[in-house]
């Protein structure tokens, strides 16, 4: 099959929605597969198990639990309930939701018996892979954006925070009820986008993510047959990371660069914490990353499969490339080919090969200093 083009190969992967466990997403991974088996890869598909449940009801059960909380306080502070102790109530829920919420992000897939399904993950390797580069196939609409999410769940925090400043505020000084009350409509308002979010098949994935596995696999075939790396095409990430969760549960942490909505334009960003965060800011990737690539962290509401090897000890981080505007479009019909051409995929696939290059080269000679074998 040879090295297809960026654009031919977002083209091909893009074509159509893929939902996790569909005939459109097996198609799309028969033909990586046949891709990377071309490029000398030695490909596997690893079947798992997991529970939709968190992937398509956590965040509106959530938001809605948010929204009857914000209105439950509201009622009880117009009817004239104690200040301090209906605001601590509430403040006392909105934990316990946060908990649950963490909870179904984490575990929730692997572990709750509700709505069970099947998925594949797409397993390659060239040698003993040391850095492994990774990028999930499957696609998914919502009622509302991921840019509209995002900034949901940003202010529902910082409402709910607000209110907690507001009440210890209140043990100083006389602060009227209304302020309170006011804050509390905010943070119920600021809810209903989570509410509101549910699952579709609109918009073929082109941005999210057909350009992310496009310029993995452009990555590699910019790299070495030599270089031992290895590439994991995830299944249901929009449900809750359950492929990146399945696959990485009970391996040895290693480094693992994810890719995820690569853009025609944009800022390059490279998204990363803990450890990953580490690698990606020492000085001898420094050089590669350049001064133009931003380094942060994730937004608060968003989930990347980085996420699910970051929580398994991995060094992780996820490579994008985008506007604004771009987010405002994930998740939505807008997300197609007719919004993004691959323009964007040679220049992210030449960094995250460069990045991969760096960090492998970085490992060897670091083994090679202390008599060791290379390894990672």
């Amino acid at each position: 099959m040879g090295a297809p083009a960026a654009n031919a190969l977002l083209a091909r992967l893009g074509a159509s929605a893929r939902p996790a466990g569909s005939a459109a997403e097996a198609d799309a991974r028969r033909y990586c597969s046949e891709t990377l088996s071309a490029n000398g890869f030695a490909v596997f598909e690893r079947a798992f198990s997991y529970s939709a449940f968190p992937g398509v009801w956590g965040t509106p059960l959530i938001g809605i639990a948010l929204v009857l909380t914000a209105v439950a306080t509201e009622i009880s502070l117009m009817r004239g309930s104690a200040a301090e102790t209906t605001v601590e109530r509430a403040l006392l829920t909105v934990v316990i939701l946060a908990i649950c919420g963490w909870w179904l992000s984490r575990y929730g897939t692997r572990y709750l018996p509700l709505m069970r399904r099947a998925g594949i993950n797409l397993e390659a390797r060239r040698g003993v892979p040391v850095v492994w580069l990774v990028a999930h196939l499957d696609s998914k609409s919502q009622s509302v954006s991921l840019l509209m999410r995002a900034g949901a769940s940003i202010a529902v925090l910082g409402f709910w925070v607000a209110i907690l400043i507001a009440l210890g505020s209140s043990m100083f000084m006389q602060l009227p009820v209304t302020i309170i009350a006011a804050l509390v409509v905010c943070a119920g308002l600021a809810a209903v986008p989570l509410a509101i979010a549910r699952t579709g098949r609109s918009g073929s994935g082109a941005l999210d993510n057909a350009s992310g596995v496009a310029s993995i696999i452009v990555a590699v075939q910019r790299m070495g047959v030599e270089i031992p790396v290895g590439l994991v095409i995830t299944s249901a990430e929009e449900l809750g990371l359950a492929g990146a969760r399945a696959w990485v549960a009970g391996k040895p942490p290693g480094i693992a660069i994810n890719c995820d909505g690569v853009d025609d334009s944009g800022e390059l960003t490279l998204t990363a914490a803990g450890r990953g965060r580490e690698i990606m800011c020492g000085s001898n990737l420094r050089s590669v990353i350049g001064p133009k690539v931003r380094i942060r962290r994730n937004l608060p509401g968003v989930l990347l499969d980085s996420t699910a090897f970051s929580d398994y000890g991995w060094a992780s981080c996820t490579v994008s490339q985008g506007r604004l505007e771009s987010l405002g479009r994930i998740h939505t019909r807008r997300d197609c080919l007719d919004e993004c051409s691959g323009s964007g995929i040679e220049r992210v696939g030449e960094l995250i090969a460069a990045l991969a290059g760096a960090i492998i080269a970085g490992g060897s000679e670091s083994a090679h200093r202390e008599g060791g074998s290379g390894s990672t």
